[in-house]
């Protein structure tokens, strides 16, 4: 819409007094529609600066989210990363802790035996005992068969005390071994509780969903991570060079005997593997927690050997290299 300059104005004003002696009366509504044409023009300067405003603050929010997803999701796999630990130094301790409790029995069964050899030989002490004082009576008119005795009663004692040693050397070992349960038995405990706490630090560590999202009429990126993490397949290689003096420079930390064979599990993976292990045919067998990037184990012997693991879905995958 146009505005009526100031000379058009005065001329019509002119002509009003002139063809009729009309007086023009339409000076208060030109004032009014200028002055809502200001407030109109301050309004959309206000408008545009609140969409301005309005559109910085959707991209703040946007970043906002944004980084704390990502963050979110870092954090989640660590977590998920630190459970995989745990679990394989779990199923570690546990078949260790299984291991002892069978050589217990067996400790336990030999000296169940001893103690019947115990009772049997001090039975036979007791006998030589009442012969020996028979034999003292006899001691004027047979020297000869009193010295005989005298050293039948020492080697009596020799047996005597070294069946009383052997006892007390297993009574020693046994309680060494009740000890190493007891403390296998504490670490699976504090293991327990360190699995209750990263479940409880990270079971409200949800990310925004895609509703929430939509509601500010923008979208945030990454997606939540939320799968399972892969485990990558490990490999097995049978070191040939594992008995020389340049290996055993390289890898100062391993204790390698005479005759041992050396073995390599490579994991690729960012968490440790609970790994068991047996040569073909049912032969030797143990387990180990391979670390990643690399983890040594020795055998007394070689053949064909066999590692087995579990994928994120809890099958057994396995490998089997050939070694002299």
């Amino acid at each position: 819409m146009g505005f009526l300059s100031t000379k058009v104005v005065a001329g019509m004003l002119a002509t009003s007094v002139v063809a009729g002696g009309v007086m023009f009366t339409g000076g208060n509504t030109i004032d009014d529609v200028k002055l809502q044409l200001e407030e109109l023009k301050n309004k959309v300067v206000q408008y545009e600066a609140g969409e301005n405003s309005l559109l910085s603050k959707i991209g703040i929010i946007k970043a906002d989210a944004s980084e704390k997803i990502k963050d979110a999701n870092g954090k989640i796999v660590d977590a998920k990363t630190k459970i995989k630990d745990l679990e394989a130094e779990k199923q570690y301790l546990i078949k260790q802790t299984d291991n002892l409790k069978t050589e217990i029995q067996q400790l336990e069964s030999d000296n169940s035996e001893l103690k019947e050899d115990l009772d049997s030989a001090n039975q036979t002490i007791e006998e030589k005992q009442a012969e020996l004082e028979a034999k003292q009576a006899e001691l004027d008119s047979i020297s000869t068969e009193l010295e005989a005795t005298k050293s039948e009663l020492a080697q009596l004692q020799v047996d005597y005390d070294n069946l009383v040693a052997e006892n007390n050397s297993n009574k020693e070992e046994i309680s060494r071994l009740e000890a190493e349960v007891k403390q296998a038995n504490n670490k699976v405990e504090e293991l327990g509780e360190t699995s209750a706490e990263v479940e409880e630090a990270t079971s409200d560590k949800e990310p925004m969903t895609e509703e929430e999202l939509n509601e500010i009429g923008t979208e945030v990126t990454p997606d939540v991570f939320d799968a399972e993490l892969v485990v990558q397949k490990l490999n097995l290689t049978y070191i040939q060079n594992g008995q020389s003096e340049e290996f055993q420079a390289e890898h100062p930390d391993l204790v390698i005997n005479e005759g041992d064979r050396v073995w390599r599990v490579k994991n690729d993976n960012d968490f440790k593997v609970y790994v068991e292990w047996q040569f073909a045919g049912g032969g030797t067998s143990g387990e180990i927690v391979a670390n990643p990037s690399q983890t040594f184990y020795m055998t007394g012997q070689g053949g064909t050997m066999i590692i087995k693991w579990q994928d994120e879905n809890g099958e057994w995958q396995q490998v089997v290299k050939a070694g002299a």
